[in-house]
């Protein structure tokens, strides 16, 4: 007997975090008659949420401009108890959509995406999971994540380390740091958001033995100072969520601030100070944000602001030779996005926390438990964490065997893969919109590169009802194809290099800037995200959309 045919879904949508369950809810909304399917490798919703359970994880942008926008009923009855909430709290607000949505019936969990390729005899997306199962849709959206493919570094023999390993995107859901932690010897690779909430988090905790910070860059971070909202408070932010969403629409990252329109060059230093104090003293993302307007285009603009930091840093930090090691030197303050922390600085004021700079002394093997530097030291310890992030933005698609129309991969190197140059050669990408790419029919990206990477929900519901716009012209004029042009890509690829001319942001090697010396072939920098503003963003989709989807052709 012939095997039965596998029946297409309309939509296949790759991930159940927020972008894949703001997908499954839209579809559910506009095409209620589609059949659709949502694969999720984790075994519940969440996506980053779900896997980033490191202790001291929790947001640095307002729990009020976090969410998502599009179910009203839902944010009059959910209450965020931070100004910053903790990972548990993030994580139980999108339980919670999933479930007043009733969207888990759409959502297949552990499940993992192996392959998929486009048949174009049939117009449809085959794809196989790790388990070998098949699936067929018409339309693909890949919600697979900004940052969910792990990063380790390249150290010898760091596989065979006799002590206990987590990457910070893998801790085990049990974790309980006073009881697992209590009397043991704990290192940490990495500094950046994820690594300074960890590291405050681990030298806060009394039981530990010691903690040893492995700072392989030093960053900026400036105080994040959370505090409880209110029952009152939470009334009142319930009331003005209209306006608080056009706020971040307006702003030129999509969170709840702007930049200073003074430039800094041009008013006096007692305002200079003025504005900077008052900002240092405020909750979030202000400190850099709200800066004024040359700082992240001029050298000598960003000079200031970053000697001002750097005196703030310093003043928390007891020994001057370890606050010297924890200020940046290769690059100023926000050309890489800037953590927010509570307390970092002063966990270098413990006596049983310690810094080893691996600019000076580089990590060369490990032994056992014992992690050998340069210098012939032996770091011994029982617990090593790794907060090394990410293969971002395009590493998430790496997992995934593309296969296009014209038989390309959709990611390689200039070897090339399956004989055929590679669409995104060397992980450049080149899209447009940051939604579509020429060779893949039918395929949309949520966070997608060269989409805004502010404030990440915002980014989400934009890209989606942009997506959800694209698929309602295909079903009222019968299409059941659709597919960017080259020259369409090509041109977004100009005005998204356009955007980032005289940004310092990038002069900086970054995980923004497509750098990641841990992952093979990210060695040189390239534009992964989009640098303009929120509105100009937003602005060219709807003008792509009022030209009847020009540089794009359906079938």
């Amino acid at each position: 007997m012939a095997p039965a045919k596998i029946v297409p879904y309309d939509v296949f949508i790759i991930g159940a975090g927020l972008s894949g369950l703001s997908s499954l809810y839209h579809i559910r909304k506009r095409f209620p008659s589609w059949t659709v399917r949502v694969v999720e490798s984790a075994p519940s919703v969440g996506g980053t949420w779900y896997w980033n359970c490191y202790p001291g994880a929790r947001f640095d942008s307002e729990s009020i401009s976090y969410h998502l926008f599009c179910d009203k009923e839902l944010l009059q009855e959910w209450e965020w108890s931070e100004a910053f909430a903790s990972q548990k709290e993030i994580l139980r607000y999108v339980e919670r959509f999933a479930e007043k949505n009733e969207l888990h019936s759409d959502i297949q969990f552990n499940t993992t995406i192996k392959s998929a390729h486009w048949l174009d005899d049939e117009g449809i997306w085959l794809f196989m999971d790790s388990d070998g199962v098949e699936y067929r849709a018409r339309f693909l959206i890949s919600c697979l994540g900004l940052l969910s493919n792990p990063s380790v570094p390249k150290i010898p023999n760091i596989e065979n380390f006799a002590g206990e390993a987590f990457h910070t995107s893998r801790f085990p859901k049990d974790f309980v740091l006073s009881r697992d932690l209590k009397g043991k010897r704990v290192g940490v690779i990495g500094t950046g958001s994820t690594g300074i909430q960890t590291c405050t988090a681990v030298a806060q905790e009394p039981s530990i033995e010691s903690l040893t910070v492995f700072q392989r860059t030093a960053q900026w971070a400036a105080p994040l100072r959370n505090y409880k909202i209110s029952k009152e408070q939470m009334q009142g932010y319930k009331k003005t969520y209209d306006t608080i969403k056009q706020q971040c629409a307006d702003s030129p990252q999509g969170f709840l601030y702007s930049p200073d329109p003074r430039k800094s060059l041009e008013v006096t230093e007692e305002e200079r100070l003025a504005l900077w104090d008052r900002l240092w003293e405020e909750p979030g993302f202000g400190k850099w944000m709200s800066v004024f307007s040359d700082t992240y285009v001029d050298h000598k603009a960003n000079k200031l602001y970053s000697d001002y930091v750097a005196a703030k840093i310093r003043a928390r930090v007891n020994d001057p030779t370890i606050a010297d090691k924890l200020i940046p030197k290769n690059h100023g303050i926000g050309t890489r996005r800037l953590p927010l922390e509570s307390g970092y600085f002063e966990i270098y004021n413990k006596p049983n926390v310690h810094l080893v700079d691996l600019k000076e002394t580089p990590l060369e093997t490990v032994s056992g438990k014992k992690m050998i530097t340069s210098d012939g030291k032996e770091h011994e310890l029982d617990v090593l964490i790794f907060a090394t992030g990410f293969d971002a933005i395009t590493g998430s698609f790496v997992r995934v065997d593309w296969t296009s129309k014209s038989g390309r991969p959709l990611i390689g190197t200039s070897t090339t893969e399956k004989g055929k140059r590679a669409i995104w050669l060397d992980h450049r990408p080149s899209t447009n919109m940051g939604i579509l790419v020429h060779d893949m029919p039918n395929m949309f990206m949520i966070l997608g590169p060269h989409q805004p990477f502010g404030n990440i929900p915002r980014s989400i519901e934009h890209a989606v009802q942009v997506t959800m716009d694209l698929l309602e012209h295909c079903k009222e004029h019968g299409y059941t194809r659709v597919e960017s042009t080259k020259k369409a890509c090509d041109q977004w690829g100009e005005h998204v290099l356009e955007c980032g001319r005289g940004l310092l942001s990038n002069e900086v090697d970054s995980w923004s800037t497509g750098v990641n010396t841990n992952v093979e072939g990210k060695s040189q920098r390239f534009v992964a995200k989009y640098s303009g503003s929120v509105p100009e963003y937003r602005k060219r989709c709807e003008e792509n959309k009022t030209k009847d989807w020009q540089g794009i052709v359906f079938k």
